[in-house]
């Protein structure tokens, strides 16, 4: 006899949408999560001054169409509809560039993100970097922007499958936090937390669960785990029907991104209408500075892709030293003095995340595909990966969250 319908395995976004999924059909199920905590990617803490900051996700992106912000609406979670345009400004050797250098940065963005959704409006499965325009003096900037979004570099992300995002350019930041609107919403579900899943077996009758802490029987599953974590064999999974989907994940891996909040005594210098900034020292990685509009003393340093992963290699030191060399370049040393504290993230070391989030490589964009909303019988697939349109997102993990679960109810659990 089943112990329950359903075990999630992952309390992120994915796992509490298919927690809540199943709520709503009525059956019974447990969500069990490796870490102390609820959220997964969606991670909210607190710099030294109070202040609430996002570790990991922290955009509703296409927010006009995203079903978080009605649970936003919903849980009394704070957002701002904010206008980015003409806003940020970029350091570039030993000088922050003026008004027609800013826009012809500005244009340059937008000729390389137009040259990649153009490759993938012609099914080119290519590296995205092959489609990117001749380098320019904006060109390091814009690349590491890309190293933000996709957490991985051009060379080794799709074009076609990038191009899959179906973005609206409505982008609002979560004021209270993502991890904490993924709190809300997991309120009164059956978590629990520090149950880290070895092995998932599928039976006759069902699959078994097997944890530290004992053994489960359920008539279905739902995997929410990272590919990196899938793919590094932390979770045995026994079925012949996921084996395609197992394969797949091996070329969807999660990337890196790092982020470093600072505390600041005061306020940076010539940057009141500021709310985000680049750093590139000459021949030198940049990085992209977040100013907190609704903070005036915190901002939040940005790294993706092999930035990330270098400056990361040696844990927190190494990426606070990072960050630290750019924020005394474009301010001077005395900038030193107003850092009142640098708190960094660890995703790549974090061992329930492993990464960042996935991006499908090269020559493979039409496997991703394939494997949304592949039957797998009675152990289902969910998360940012798994989201069609929305890769790389928590409302994306969300959705596939839901969409499994309520494909599970109809066609193992009627």
């Amino acid at each position: 006899m089943a112990d329950v319908d359903v075990v999630v395995v992952g309390a992120g976004a994915a796992g509490v949408g298919a927690g809540l999924a199943l709520q709503a059909a009525g059956k019974s199920f447990v969500i069990l999560e490796a870490a102390d905590r609820v959220g997964g990617r969606a991670f909210t803490s607190r710099t030294t001054s109070g202040v609430a900051w996002d570790q990991g996700c922290h955009w509703l992106h296409c927010a006009d169409v995203n079903p978080l912000v009605a649970w936003a609406d919903k849980t009394g979670a704070r957002y701002l509809k904010q206008d980015r345009d003409g806003t940020a400004h970029y350091f570039l050797n030993d000088a922050w560039l003026g008004d027609a250098q800013r826009q012809a940065y500005s244009d340059d963005i937008d000729a390389t993100f137009g040259a990649v959704y153009d490759a993938a409006r012609a099914n080119r499965d290519v590296p995205a970097a092959d489609v990117f325009p001749q380098a320019g003096p904006y060109h390091g900037a814009v690349r590491h922007l890309f190293q933000l979004l996709a957490s991985e570099d051009p060379e080794h992300v799709s074009a076609s499958a990038y191009g899959d995002y179906a973005d609206t350019e409505r982008n609002w930041p979560l004021i209270t936090g993502y991890g904490d609107l993924i709190q809300r919403m997991a309120a009164g579900l059956p978590i629990r937390l520090e149950t880290p899943v070895s092995a998932i077996l599928e039976t006759n009758m069902g699959v078994t669960v097997e944890t530290p802490n004992g053994t489960l029987n359920a008539r279905a599953a739902i995997v929410t785990a990272s590919t990196n974590v899938v793919n590094s064999g932390a979770i045995r999974i026994v079925s012949p029907e996921v084996r395609p989907v197992l394969n797949a994940l091996h070329h969807m891996p999660c990337g890196a991104y790092e982020k470093v909040a600072m505390d600041l005594r005061n306020p940076l210098p010539g940057l009141e209408d500021t709310l985000f900034f680049s750093i590139e020292p000459k021949g030198e990685a940049p990085i992209n500075v977040q100013v907190l509009e609704w903070a005036d003393n915190v901002v939040i340093a940005h790294i993706g892709g092999s930035v990330a992963r270098d400056a990361g290699r040696d844990g927190p030191d190494g990426l606070r030293a990072f960050v630290t060399e750019r924020m005394k370049l474009a301010f001077g040393a005395d900038i030193t003095k107003s850092l009142s504290d640098l708190t960094p993230t660890g995703w790549q070391h974090n061992p329930h995340v492993q990464g960042a989030y996935s991006a499908a490589r090269p020559g493979y964009a039409q496997l991703r595909r394939d494997i949304i909303g592949m039957h797998t019988g009675r152990i289902g697939f969910a998360g940012e990966a798994f989201s069609l349109k929305w890769q790389a997102t928590a409302h994306g993990a969300y959705q596939s969250g839901r969409d499994v679960a309520e494909r599970l109810v109809q066609e193992e659990l009627s």
